[in-house]
């Protein structure tokens, strides 16, 4: 295993850390929260929940977890494209 497809598992971990990081926070919030399924509904209502956040502490901290889902998703799609530049000998 080369140092590409281990970035590529650290990128996945940290995907699912950000979801599980909103999917507690929404079920804090008493919303409905399915465990292994509806990430893309969750996003989409944890989104809503951060841009109506007036507590700017609460609304970064909420921002912060966005980020973090934003940037191992952009990390994990170049590891992908390197990975199979890598593989198809280009």
């Amino acid at each position: 295993m080369g140092w590409l497809e281990m970035g590529l598992m650290v990128s996945v971990v940290f995907t699912l850390y950000a979801f599980q990081q909103m999917k507690i926070t929404l079920k804090d919030r008493g919303l409905p929260v399915e465990p292994f399924s509806g990430w893309l509904k969750d996003y989409n209502t944890f989104k809503k929940l951060a841009a109506d956040e007036m507590d700017p502490p609460t609304k970064a901290k909420y921002q912060g977890i966005l980020n973090s889902l934003y940037l191992a998703l952009a990390g994990g799609a170049v590891l992908i494209f390197l990975l199979f530049k890598q593989y198809r000998g280009g």
